[in-house]
């Protein structure tokens, strides 16, 4: 304003020079205040106008009260004077204006932006990233079931264990092989032919196979002998127990006839000499199942009998009169070629000095 113009109802004078207007101004005086100008503008309120009012300290400042360079969103004025962008949702906060980074999951609408979301469904389980804690995958949410051993929080509840450790071992049932079982663990010792993956690592063998034949030597007769296996099929006439049953070539059918040296004498002489034994060898010959041995001389003569599936044999010679001598020969055939048995003479009747004598022999053919 160039100054102010004061209308004085009868008379207008020249208030400067204190003499009456001309008579044509008569009825209409003007006076003008130079300076009061300045006086005015310092007295205007502050308004959001984007000019700077005598009570600002800069332009707006009363409407950017958290001095982020955004006006107050709320007021008209300010609605009126700037645009969108420069309009503050909440003029308290210095971390709340147009542009700034919206914080998820807050409540508060940190960018002054509607449209960007506070939280999101990325992986569209019906859960927001607010709640759901793992956002990327679908069949991790606050309903999901959880999933042992799987390293995941499937329900998200860290309250719910992954897994357990129901023997208290130290060893979580993801690891712990047998969690029933304090003594089987990871930390365990490897405990051979046991049965038990002790340490629970598959890779440690129960039970070594020096031999390589297969079988282990918690159940391998001979674990040094590659020949020898529970696994094997016995081989005829080898000498071998190859099957591991404690019987040399069982179930082959083997001819046992021939002749087989003693590894020591049986002798023995009785009733002034009527009875004499001294049997080196036996002659034996197999018609399986009847057997007989026999040797030179009337006593022990052929001693026959049988012989079963297992090889075992049973034989006896009967010589009747006053004095009635019995004479037996009893055991197996430990190989092909080989017997042990315990060869027998009692006395009954008239026999004079003679007593009940046994031997026992191993034959070889």
């Amino acid at each position: 304003m160039g100054g102010v113009v004061y209308t004085a109802p009868m008379r207008t004078l020249n208030l400067l020079s204190r003499r009456p207007l001309p008579s044509a101004l008569f009825g209409v005086a003007t006076l003008v205040l130079a300076g009061c100008g300045n006086d005015l503008k310092i007295a205007q309120s502050a308004r959001c106008d984007g000019i700077q009012e005598g009570t600002e300290t800069t332009v707006d400042s009363p409407f950017d009260a958290d001095q982020d360079g955004f006006f107050d969103g709320a007021n008209p004025d300010c609605q009126t004077t700037y645009a969108a962008a420069d309009l503050d949702c909440n003029d308290q906060d210095p971390s709340i204006h147009p542009g700034a980074p919206e914080v998820t999951c807050d409540g508060i609408d940190n960018d002054c932006d509607a449209t960007t979301p506070d939280s999101q469904d990325a992986d569209g389980d019906g859960f927001n990233s607010c709640v759901d804690c793992q956002d990327e995958m679908a069949t991790i949410n606050p309903d999901a079931p959880e999933i042992v051993c799987d390293g995941y929080d499937n329900d998200c509840n860290a309250a719910t264990p992954d897994e357990t450790d129901a023997d208290s071992d130290g060893y979580g049932s993801c690891t712990d092989c047998a969690d029933g079982d304090p003594n089987v663990n990871p930390g365990t010792a490897e405990i051979t032919c046991d049965g038990i993956d002790n340490d629970c690592n598959p890779a440690t063998v129960d039970g070594p196979d020096i031999d390589g034949d297969g079988a282990s030597a918690c159940i391998d007769c001979d674990d040094t002998d590659p020949t020898r296996s529970p696994t094997f099929t016995e081989i005829c006439g080898d000498g071998i127990d190859n099957d591991c049953n404690g019987e040399v070539d069982d179930g082959c059918d083997v001819d046992y006839t021939g002749i087989y040296v003693l590894d020591h004498e049986a002798s023995y002489s009785c009733a002034f000499g009527i009875v004499s034994i001294s049997v080196h060898d036996l002659t034996v010959i197999d018609a399986n199942p009847v057997i007989e041995f026999s040797s030179s001389g009337t006593q022990p003569g052929t001693m026959s009998g049988t012989i079963d599936a297992s090889d075992a044999f049973t034989t006896s010679n009967v010589l009747r009169g006053s004095c009635t001598e019995t004479y037996g020969f009893n055991g197996s055939f430990t190989g092909p070629d080989t017997f042990t048995g315990t060869l027998t003479a009692s006395y009954s009747g008239s026999c004079f000095d003679c007593s009940n004598q046994s031997w026992t022999v191993t034959g070889n053919r």
